[in-house]
């Protein structure tokens, strides 16, 4: 092989990282959420910066996409496991702000219908939107929070006041969830060790890609599907 076609292979091959699939995470149409577990507002309250250690597959990719600004095609599988650094502040006025990606960041307004359950809507623009429901929490650590998608489809996140929760209670959430309906094969997670947690500002080091702004696009015309009127 000559010196232009191993650089050539080596391109091709050896460097590639893969992007994130969407098609991949679509695990389930909205379902009803018959019982939810209030939450403690003072708890709440109280908390500066919530993580986001596990998640399902849908949910992962749709923040990921909403908070890095990039089409899935141009961000890696790799970087919203490991470089993310993805967290969320929420503040008094009903404004739900998610950080990640070096520093990017995403503004959401957020409509409570009870402690329970709220609705989030990007600040500006077009983007990710759903109802969340909390059906877990130990109103110490963790909530874990069923979401329907405006797209309708199905998802589930944890929101956690530590980077990483203890397999004991690692374990009580993933059987929730499998509980609920959701697959072990679409549990996913968010590697915290490479993200700098003093500041919370993110790696310098995210793999994303050639920016865009026409994300959110493309994923609308996929099976869009009005789930609102199920509730």
């Amino acid at each position: 092989m000559g010196f232009s076609n191993l650089v050539l292979a080596i391109l091709l091959f050896g460097g590639n990282t893969y992007s994130i699939d969407m098609e991949s995470a679509r695990e389930t149409r909205c379902f009803w959420i018959g019982k939810t577990v209030p939450v403690d507002m003072e708890w709440m309250d109280s908390i500066t910066r919530m993580y986001f250690p596990a998640m399902s597959k849908m949910e992962l990719y749709r923040t990921a996409v909403d908070i890095a600004g990039e089409d899935p095609e141009d961000i890696s599988e790799d970087s919203v496991h490991n470089d993310s650094c993805i967290y969320w502040k929420m503040h008094h006025n009903g404004t739900l702000k998610g950080r990640g990606f070096s520093g990017r960041s995403r503004e959401y307004k957020t409509t409570f219908d009870r402690p329970n359950k709220f609705d989030f809507r990007p600040a500006e623009g077009e983007g990710y939107s759903g109802t969340v429901y909390v059906t877990l929490t130990d109103n110490s650590t963790f909530m874990f929070a069923p979401i329907c998608t405006d797209e309708g489809e199905m998802a589930w996140g944890v929101f956690s006041t530590v980077p990483r929760l203890p397999e004991r209670t690692m374990n009580q959430i993933h059987e929730h969830a499998k509980s609920l309906g959701f697959k072990k094969q679409y549990f996913v997670n968010v590697n915290y060790d490479k993200c700098d947690l003093s500041g919370a500002s993110g790696t310098t080091s995210a793999t994303v890609l050639t920016p865009s702004r026409n994300r959110m696009g493309s994923l609308r015309n996929r099976g869009q599907w009005n789930a609102r009127n199920q509730y």
